[in-house]
Order: structure tokens, then sequence, then C-alpha cells
């Protein structure tokens, strides 16, 4: 059995036990269960890890980020490379890393069997880990060592960041603040007032969802509600997002 299997055999039931409430990143989409295996024909193509893990333990579930997307709905909806990215062709998305960006795994060139960070909407497409083991095993420990997933995009660039400063820019000019000294009382009315899900994250370009699909925030964003949350802001105020690669029905036809 391979380092990844016997690590997530060993692991997750642990994780699960240290977090009955679910508030690790991720975990109330997950919540730490795996899909049924695959049958071993089913996965032939996909590279020695990922396969062995799929038919022996699990295909999807319980993963980093917002989880591993199950294999069964992703193997037939590969992604194709963006412009300018020459070392693979098509890609398997594997997990949603929030703000509608993903993690992907190629199939063909000199990147198969790799991870990528697919966040071609904001211009950053590139290798994150070696292979779907090294991703899977960072992601057990990160949590195993309460710490934080890997960002991957930097801060400023994501829609969030970018529509509190701008809501804040507002509230400033009408208290007449200098921009970017809001603070005190003053900030934290101006946070409260933000209420449940007034503030929506918008997919764009993303290889998991539909252009303006509301998608769940990426840890960069996380972390910012979490930073702000101190200063009056609610953890609820971002609008839930909608499941990755949804099956959409057909249009009507009307004819």
């Amino acid at each position: 059995m391979s380092e990844l299997a016997t690590a997530t055999r060993e692991t997750l039931a642990a994780l699960a036990a240290s977090d009955r409430g679910l508030r690790r990143f991720g975990a109330r989409t997950h919540r730490y269960e795996l899909a049924p295996p695959l049958p071993a024909d089913q996965v032939a193509a996909l590279p020695d890890d990922l396969r062995e893990l799929a038919s022996t333990v699990g295909a999807g579930g319980a993963g980093p980020y917002y989880g591993w997307l199950p294999l069964a709905r992703v193997l037939d909806r590969p992604t194709t490379a963006p412009r300018g990215v020459s070392t693979w062709q098509r890609a398997l998305p594997i997990a949603h890393l929030g703000c509608g960006y993903a993690a992907v795994l190629p199939l063909d060139g000199d990147a198969r069997g790799e991870i990528w960070l697919d966040a071609r909407s904001v211009g950053l497409v590139r290798p994150i880990a070696p292979s779907f083991t090294a991703f899977y095993l960072d992601w057990i420990d990160r949590l195993a060592h309460a710490a934080w997933p890997e960002g991957y995009v930097p801060d400023g660039v994501c829609p969030l960041p970018n529509a509190l400063g701008g809501y804040l820019a507002h509230c400033e000019a009408e208290l007449g603040v200098e921009p970017g000294r809001l603070s005190g009382p003053a900030l934290r009315d101006a946070l409260v007032r933000l209420g449940p899900g007034s503030i929506v994250i918008a997919a764009g370009a993303s290889a998991l969802f539909l252009d303006d699909d509301p998608v769940d925030p990426c840890i960069v964003c996380a972390r910012l509600v979490d930073q702000l949350a101190a200063d009056g802001l609610a953890r609820d105020v971002i609008a839930p997002g909608v499941e990755p690669l949804p099956i959409r029905p057909e249009p009507a036809d009307l004819s």
C-alpha cells in the first residue's frame, strides 16, 4: 500500500475526531468523508498514486481546501490549458481552492501527474505540487499542525478585498475620514452593517464554475475575514457558493 493510502486511512478519522464542529477551512464541505472507491478500469488512465488511492481507499471527498472533487463527476470533464501553457493540454480538476480557483492535475505532456494552480482569472497558472501524493500529504500535515493551507495567490488580487476596500472607502467619504484611516468604533460600525450574505464572490474564467456563479472564499480571503472579525466583521458576510462543476439542466426546447 502506498504512503498516501496508508496516511489517508490512519489520519482522516483522527482529524474528524479533533474537529467535531467542522471549523477547519473546507471541513463543512467535505466533512472528512470519502467517496467510495471506483473500479480500477475506470481510473486506469490516471497517474499511479491517484489511481491506487481512487481504486482502494476513496475517489473523492475529504481532501485539500474544499475537498477532493469526486472522480466520478470529473473524469469526463477535464479542463484545457489556457493560452501560454505548453507543458500540458488537458487537466483533471482536483479541488476548489476558493474564489473560483482550481487545483488541476495535468493528464498529458511533461507536467503529467503534477498539481497546478489554475487561477487564470487573475493571471496565475503554475505548478504547486509535484504529485497528488505531495498535495494531499501537505494538506494532512498542515491540519495536523493547526496551520492554514497555502494561499497561492497574492494579497489584494481577489474580489473580496477589493469589495471591502471600496465599501470602507465609501464609509470614509461619508464620515469625512482620511482614506485608509477608518478605525475604532467607526470601523466596527461600518463592518457590523454588513449583514449575512451581503458580499457575493463571483467566479470568472474558472475551470470549475460558470462566470458569475457565487463561490466560496479562498484562503487569502478567509484569513482576511478572520482578521477583521475582531473589528466586527461577521464570518457569514460572504454569501454561500454553489457546488463546483454543477450538473445543470439542459435548456427547455421551446420549438
